[in-house]
């Protein structure tokens, strides 16, 4: 870590891996992670190890340890010790080319070693711009996220962005993977011929006024014709209807039509609050 430690309170990591020392200031709820070698079992921190570091693993009574390994890595040794240790966490790495395959390929050998050890998926990168950290990381882990084969994700950048964006990456990754919601959620589709209002815009205004919901989906859709079965899974729905007109939709059921346009956001948003006083 670079000791810039600020976190967005919507995004906060559960563990901070910190390396060789503590920030001199903590975040609060947050755990660290330090390197074996220099932790010194305060409370709310928790050693990782590499591959190489088997005895010193051995030897730790920690409740929770960390352990830094590669597919190739995973030696009879190494087995072993994870199947005396099922608290040890795995955090597989890699630098292959096919990055995806190898941690695919170290969860497998896990589990036909019978191991039950949670694994986090660790890959590195070296981004600049939000959104190409958000495609590569999205690429590298979304599709072993949907399979399965992992208890959480670490994003470590080496660029010039914060590590506030870096959360927030990783948690949009969690909660497209259907793993962990932490944020409003949004359904829309690229407008047709039926689309008649401006679809971009009308998301900006609803994002603007919703983006504080964490957990609520909302399915924005311009084609009265298939809107609503592309938002099925939606809390609420806000579809057009006709020129200048929307439809509003609790669930699969529309509770409001034709509503002029220039109002509908509002009577979404009078939609959402009565059934959050009605609890």
């Amino acid at each position: 870590m670079d000791g810039k430690m600020e976190t967005n309170p919507q995004f906060t990591p559960d563990y901070i891996y910190a390396g060789r020392a503590l920030p001199e200031t903590r975040e609060a709820g947050v755990e660290y992670i330090l390197d074996a070698d220099v932790w010194t079992g305060e409370a709310g921190t928790w050693p990782a190890f590499n591959h190489a570091q088997l005895p010193l693993m051995g030897g730790c009574e920690a409740e929770l340890k960390f352990l830094f390994m590669p597919y190739m890595a995973q030696t009879d040794e190494v087995i072993a010790c994870l199947k005396a240790h099922p608290e040890a966490v795995v955090i597989s790495q890699s630098n292959h080319p096919n990055r995806l395959g190898e941690h695919r390929a170290l969860v497998h050998q896990l589990m036909t070693e019978g191991l039950e050890n949670p694994v986090v998926f660790f890959q590195h990168y070296a981004e600049n711009c939000a959104e190409d950290l958000q495609i590569k990381a999205a690429a590298d882990m979304g599709a072993l996220i949907l399979d399965g084969l992992c208890d959480g994700i670490f994003l470590l950048n080496q660029g010039e962005l914060s590590h506030a964006v870096i959360d927030a990456t990783a948690f949009g990754i969690l909660q497209a993977g259907r793993v962990r919601t932490s944020k409003t959620e949004y359904i829309s589709c690229p407008g047709c011929g039926r689309t008649l209002y401006d679809l971009e815009k009308t998301i900006a205004r609803v994002k603007a006024a919703t983006s504080h919901l964490v957990g609520v989906k909302i399915g924005i859709m311009g084609c009265i014709v298939n809107g609503p079965g592309e938002m099925a899974d939606a809390d609420y729905g806000y579809v057009g209807a006709g020129r200048g007109k929307i439809s509003l939709y609790k669930g699969k059921t529309c509770v409001e039509k034709n509503i002029p346009e220039e109002h509908a956001v509002e009577r979404l948003l009078e939609l959402i609050r009565n059934d959050s006083a009605g609890g």
